[in-house]
């Protein structure tokens, strides 16, 4: 009895991951731990390699704001990238102005990756957007004007 028992219960495991399978494969999302870690490895590697990616933790947190508060100019690994920002956040221009990224994805490449919070060390925080990353050649890091230059 104890078997059969058993028996039943590997199958409707099985039968139960293979439902999620595909029903994730019609949906188009990914089940989580779906790929053996080597290769969530190669792929967060393959990430960071495409243009415009970098990984969150080479962004050493040096930053700049333009003067209209509507975009930021980071310094990753000497690649100049600017961040161009859904509206005004007035917290950035604050001279005591902390910028933390407590985003959950180390690779960034997309404006969704950023998961910003400015804070003036006084209790007042804001959210900023991020609505489009653009990296900036080298001749137009140059370029900016030494105030903005993070």
């Amino acid at each position: 009895m104890q078997r059969k028992i058993a028996r039943d219960f590997v199958i409707a495991a099985a039968f139960a991951a293979a439902s999620l399978s595909i029903a994730s494969a019609l949906a188009g999302a990914a089940v989580p731990g779906d790929r053996p870690a080597a290769l969530r490895l190669i792929s967060t590697a393959d990430e960071a390699a495409k243009p415009g990616c970098f990984f969150r933790r080479n962004w050493l947190g040096g930053w700049k704001t333009s003067p209209d508060a509507r975009s930021i100019y980071i310094d990753v690994s000497g690649t100049v990238y600017r961040l161009d920002l859904v509206g005004s956040y007035s917290l950035l221009k604050d001279p005591f102005a902390v910028l933390i990224n407590r985003g959950s994805s180390d690779t960034i490449c997309t404006p969704l990756d950023f998961r910003l919070t400015v804070s003036n060390r006084v209790g007042a925080l804001q959210s900023p957007i991020v609505k489009r990353i653009t990296q900036l050649t080298p001749e137009e890091a140059k370029a900016l004007p030494k105030k903005l230059q993070p």
